[in-house]
């Protein structure tokens, strides 16, 4: 019987395994975009979460210390060391991002001179100045990214 047997060949072509490839590469890239932009987001909000914390850990210090509010001067600034080693804020000092912020200073400045119970609170890091929307009644000449902290 003369009848042939057709072969088929199995497999892919070259243009088929390139196109798979290339809808790989796509969808790859826009993950990776994707996942950098959720990591950043959640950097910035762990940033402002440790700055929360500093600023709550300075009104504890100055409540534990009104001593320092005696004194004639216009703010005061504490280490944000001292917070840490107080006891007063703790965040993890080996993440590179905020190790920095060891050696920041907390700037407390008394809203207005009758009234030594109103105090607003600044950190300044990486070039931005952050506060606790203290004394919001107050026109103040610093532009800082509010982080209210009740």
């Amino acid at each position: 019987m003369g009848a042939r047997i057709m072969q088929t060949k199995k497999g892919f072509t070259l243009i088929e395994l390139l196109a798979v490839i290339v809808i790989l590469g796509v969808l790859l890239s826009l993950s990776v975009i994707a996942v950098n932009s959720q990591r950043k987001q959640q950097d910035k909000e762990n940033l402002q979460n440790t700055i929360s914390s500093i600023l709550t850990g300075a009104k504890m210090y100055v409540s534990d210390n009104r001593h320092i509010l005696d004194e004639e001067l216009s703010s005061i600034h504490i280490n944000v060391g001292t917070l840490i080693s107080g006891n007063y804020v703790e965040f993890d000092t080996s993440d590179e991002s905020l190790s920095g912020l060891v050696n920041e200073k907390v700037e407390i400045s008394k809203c207005d001179d009758n009234d030594n119970m109103k105090l607003k609170y600044y950190i300044t890091f990486d070039g931005n100045t952050y506060n606790d929307c203290g004394c919001e009644s107050q026109q103040t000449n610093v532009e800082a990214q509010k982080i209210c902290t009740g």
